[in-house]
């Protein structure tokens, strides 16, 4: 969908930027596959923009990946894999099931030094304590089967040297949402304990304020924007001010909803520090046990 911004430089980079990742990915995959295989959603609004950016944050890349051999198991068509990249890995490998998107992430990655191949995560073809660094995002979550969650479990631990990421949606109690599993952390820490791998660190991806305003979900911006609409058509703007606002994820549709956006995205983020979540997107860093440092 098109959209303009505010003509200042800021913006105007901003613009320039979501533009070429927008070309980027329709150059890549076909539409109907963006939702299920990307693990950082190509930015489209400058609220996307701040949730993709807080998330690499979390992940701290820089201390684990630089000088270092990483694996990313179920990379997708590689879009993490092109933020690790940044951080000059000594080593860089993603593995995922499916051929498809594999060879997406062949030609998204190709300017990159990174090795992308077709692998079962739940026999990985590598040896033992392979990787000073395995990140996993998105992949437990849809691993309803506690007989295959302790496989991978099992594998990704095997092939870790020193560090795992696991990036994954928990809450304060198991249950299922969205065809996805949400584990608890401390089911996270119990399972990896088993593997003598223990947890150093836990982020949330505090995001609460900014999504209630500037997503679809459970906020009225959209149905006051859809209310008011005849009075915005009638003195110029176009007629898809008019459409009733049906879709959890859909793209402000207007250039006044996107300045909104821009002008008001400083101070709505200032909000994410205080209503903290206690539950969502996780970033949980775990490190195997040391002979003479044990736990």
């Amino acid at each position: 969908m098109k959209f303009s911004l505010p003509r200042n430089i800021a913006t105007q980079r901003l613009l320039s930027y979501l533009k070429r990742a927008e070309q980027q990915q329709d150059r890549l995959m076909p539409a109907t596959d963006h939702r299920e295989v990307l693990q950082l959603p190509v930015p489209r609004t400058p609220f996307d923009v701040y949730r993709k950016q807080k998330l690499i944050n979390l992940l701290n890349l820089r201390q684990l990946a630089e000088g270092r051999s990483v694996l990313e198991i179920g990379c997708g068509i590689g879009d993490l894999l092109k933020e690790i990249a940044k951080y000059n890995p000594r080593q860089l490998y993603g593995v995922d099931s499916t051929p498809k998107l594999v060879a997406y992430a062949k030609a998204f990655l190709k300017e990159e030094k990174v090795d992308v191949q077709v692998a079962n995560p739940f026999r990985l073809p590598f040896p033992e304590k392979s990787f000073d660094l395995v990140v996993v995002m998105g992949e437990f979550q849809h691993v309803f089967s506690d007989k295959d969650a302790e496989k991978l479990f099992y594998e990704v631990c095997r092939v870790a040297r020193q560090w795992v990421i696991l990036v994954e949606d928990t809450a304060a109690a198991q249950k299922t949402e969205e065809n996805k599993l949400l584990r608890t952390i401390e089911k996270y820490k119990e399972e990896m304990k088993k593997k003598r791998f223990h947890l150093r660190k836990v982020d949330i991806l505090d995001i609460t304020a900014t999504s209630y305003i500037y997503t679809s979900r459970r906020n009225p911006w959209h149905w006051v924007r859809w209310v008011f609409s005849p009075l915005l058509y009638l003195i110029g703007f176009p007629s898809s001010v008019m459409k009733m606002p049906t879709s959890e994820d859909k793209i402000p549709d207007s250039e006044l909803a996107m300045k909104l956006q821009a002008w008001t995205l400083p101070f709505a983020t200032s909000l994410d520090s205080v209503f903290r979540k206690v539950e969502g997107t996780t970033v949980m860093r775990f490190e195997r046990e040391q002979l003479f440092r044990r736990g």
